[in-house]
């Protein structure tokens, strides 16, 4: 199935369009149906956004990242609360962390 038609909110932002990570990176596209719903979606989402710098990647044009980032923003409204659970993980692993170093 398609990111378009699976994801309710991203068929309204595309219009007629179609979704270029449907078209042109199906193996992208279906990574992110089978995280839709889970936490381990904004650890997807940062993978493919931060490029490290030993890896030779080009990156992703313009208009997919505008997809991706769109994809992002529906997640985070249909469910608040696993963006919370990332947040509040990352902020005590970073209090843990900091402890260690006094």
């Amino acid at each position: 199935m398609s990111l378009k038609n699976s994801i309710k909110g991203f068929k309204a932002y595309l219009g007629n369009k179609e979704s270029l990570l449907d078209t042109n990176y199906r193996r992208i596209a279906d990574m992110i149906e089978l995280h839709w719903g889970y936490k381990e979606f904004y650890q997807l989402i940062q993978k493919l956004l931060v490029v490290e710098k030993d890896q030779n990647r080009q990156g992703f044009p313009l208009e997919v990242l505008q997809e991706i980032y769109t994809l992002q923003e529906l997640h985070q409204k249909e469910f608040p609360a696993l963006k919370i659970l990332i947040d509040d993980g990352s902020a005590s692993r970073a209090r843990n962390k900091s402890s260690l170093l006094v």
